[in-house]
Parts: C-alpha cells; structure tokens; sequence
C-alpha cells in the first residue's frame, strides 16, 4: 500500500495553508512556491479538497483558499480519503477487486490479519489532524534551529 503523490502533497500543502491562513486566504501561487509544488497539480488536489468539504475558496483580488474547519477538526484520514480513496490493504472486502486476486473469504486465512492492518491504519490517521502536524512543523524547525544555532526561527 502506497500513499499517493497526491495525497503526500495534498497533505503537505494543507499543513502549509493551516499556517498561513491565519492571516486570510491564500493562494496557490504562494503554495506552490512554498511548497516546491507544481501550480497546476496543487489545483488538481484543491479541487478535490475542495468538493470534499476541506477547504473553501474565495474570490476575488484578496482570495484563495482557507481550511473549511478548524485545523483541530481535519483529520489525515479525511486528507487521504479525500486525495486516494479509503485505505485498503488488499482486495478482501472489494467485491469487483476480491473475485481476481482472491481464493474467496471461506478459504484465506490472512483475511483478518489485512482487515485489523486497515482498522489500525485508519484508526492512527484519524487520530491526528492538521494542528498536530502543524505543531510538528513548528518542533522539527524548533529542532533544527537549535542545532544550527539559529536565534529567531520564524524567519526559516
């Protein structure tokens, strides 16, 4: 299982908005230089973020985008649900996917196994949200500010 470049990216950039649409919206153009990322690809995943209820955009000379609710309140299971789909181990419980890659559920012994690596997976996901991650941010650049012996890691 793999976590799409989409879903890696889409995350990051949420992080990024997070932080910086304290101040009002922001725009993509700022994303994506921040970020490293294509322009283009982060208005694919905006789209999507967007129809999922994630974010908002706002017109206009002063517009862009800003998280649709609190940042306590997005979770990395609802970023990656959003970008890649629901988490899936394997095709167990796909009844299209199940019939090509499966012996059937009578017969495989690994079934459960798959089934409570998803649950745990999901379960972990949904625990952390867009704040974490951000306060992550901010310790990791704490971090290596301190080892650099920087004094001010706001400009970083």
């Amino acid at each position: 299982m793999n976590i799409s470049t989409r879903g890696r990216y889409g995350l990051r950039a949420l992080v990024e908005l997070s932080a910086l649409s304290r101040e009002g919206p922001v725009n993509l153009r700022d994303l994506s230089e921040k970020q490293k990322m294509s322009i283009d690809y982060l208005e694919q995943i905006f789209n999507k973020l967007k129809k999922a209820g994630i974010v908002q955009s706002i017109r206009g000379a002063k517009g862009g985008y800003v998280l649709a609710s609190n940042e306590d309140e997005i979770t990395v299971s609802q970023v990656i649900n959003a970008l890649d789909g629901p988490i899936s181990i394997s095709n167990c419980y796909n009844p299209n996917l199940r019939e090509k890659s499966c012996t059937g559920p009578a017969t495989c012994v690994t079934r459960v196994l798959w089934k409570g690596l998803e649950n745990t997976i999901e379960s972990m996901l949904s625990s952390i949200t867009l704040k974490d991650l951000r306060q992550e941010k901010f310790d990791f650049k704490l971090k290596r500010s301190r080892k650099n012996g920087k004094k001010n890691l706001l400009r970083s």
